[in-house]
């Protein structure tokens, strides 16, 4: 009787078309509807190379559009919808270490501390930016991987943070296309004896796009 007044009182709602939700989806924060629409697998991406990793879905579409929304409105709730099977498929021992913004915090990227957030595993700040990384989005494949070295260091925690024992770190950021920025901060902690399990982002590039910058650059 209780949980029925509950419902009654509290109206679960996505919170992408803000429409009513079965019950049963009420954890989910988007619904089916909008989760085929958005075009998400029905099981997470994942990939052994640079570093293995996994992902919402395809960074295409109305994910991607969606994903650049989200950059501007920073809604947890979204990105904890989007991020529930994810989940899943994180062991519980994983220690989560978001990729730091080159930018202002002001004009910071928000995606990797809200992915953190949405993935309700412990976190740590372990990365720093030691200089600026140029925006890569016009950058083909070798250029992405020049531009992200050098690029990171570990913040003064790093070293003495946790006793690891079985615990592995988990590098969080928004997209994956190459691979270079989470190799980068991949390389950045594993010289300071932090185990890196792999990577977990909202999106992954399609290879057909990712490749295409690399084509397009061969003599």
């Amino acid at each position: 009787m209780l949980r029925g007044l509950k419902e009654l009182l509290v109206q679960p709602s996505c919170q992408v078309c803000h429409q009513p939700v079965d019950q049963r989806h009420a954890q989910q924060d988007v619904c089916p509807r909008c989760w085929e629409s958005i075009g998400l697998p029905t099981r997470p991406l994942q990939g052994p190379l640079p570093l293995p990793w996994i992902a919402a879905g395809h960074y295409e579409g109305r994910l991607r559009s969606l994903l650049l929304q989200l950059r501007r409105t920073r809604n947890l709730a979204i990105v904890r919808g989007l991020s529930h099977q994810l989940r899943d498929l994180l062991p519980a021992h994983a220690i989560l270490v978001p990729i730091p913004s080159w930018k202002q915090s002001s004009r910071a990227n928000p995606l990797p501390t809200l992915l953190t957030q949405a993935l309700q595993r412990p976190s740590m700040p372990l990365l720093i930016r030691t200089s600026p990384c140029f925006p890569q989005h016009h950058l083909h494949r070798q250029q992405r991987w020049q531009n992200s070295r050098g690029t990171m260091g570990c913040s003064a925690c790093a070293e003495t943070a946790v006793n690891w024992g079985r615990h592995q770190a988990w590098i969080v950021d928004d997209i994956l296309t190459t691979g270079a920025t989470a190799s980068e901060a991949a390389e950045t902690l594993r010289r300071v004896h932090v185990p890196v399990a792999g990577a977990v982002c909202l999106a992954r590039t399609p290879k057909r796009r990712s490749q295409q910058g690399s084509k397009q650059s061969t003599p």
